[in-house]
């Protein structure tokens, strides 16, 4: 016999990182099935469905961060009160091009000194599947003139 209508709900902590959609949104690509109450019944997928986390009209929530040089390491520190899963790190030497660095699931990250470089810049952003920096999914900058 069935026992109504039932509502399933996925937690934002368990949800995948975000993958481009667009030329400035990310989100997530779902679908979903049916089982019946015995698991001896399922449906058909349904369609491939895009929801839309962020874009142009709804940034994520800038966080402060700071540089700290400690000798030929560079740490790096945020808050994020969303404490999202995982985040991904954009390092740029010299006002140069960003570079995917790598993705940290806690709140630190350290890198080691480019000793040729004078200034480094570095771009925190929600973690995607698409490794490319995005204005889209930044949620802290960080400059620092490294001493000599």
């Amino acid at each position: 016999m069935a026992s109504g209508n039932r509502k399933a709900s996925v937690l934002a902590k368990d949800l995948p990182a975000v993958i481009r959609l667009g030329q400035e949104s990310f989100g997530y690509l779902t679908r979903y099935r049916i089982v019946s109450e015995d698991r001896n019944r399922f449906s058909a997928w349904s369609p491939i469905k895009t929801v839309v986390a962020f874009d142009v009209d709804n940034l994520p929530e800038q966080v402060d961060g700071d540089i700290a040089l400690l000798g030929n390491t560079i740490m790096i520190t945020w808050d994020d009160a969303a404490n999202r899963p995982a985040y991904d790190i954009f390092v740029s030497f010299d006002g140069g091009d960003y570079q995917y660095h790598g993705t940290s699931p806690i709140h630190t990250y350290s890198i080691i000194n480019n000793v040729d470089a004078a200034a480094v810049d570095v771009a925190i952003q929600i973690e995607s599947i698409n490794k490319e920096r995005s204005d889209v999914l930044t949620i802290c900058e960080l400059y620092s003139i490294m001493e000599s």
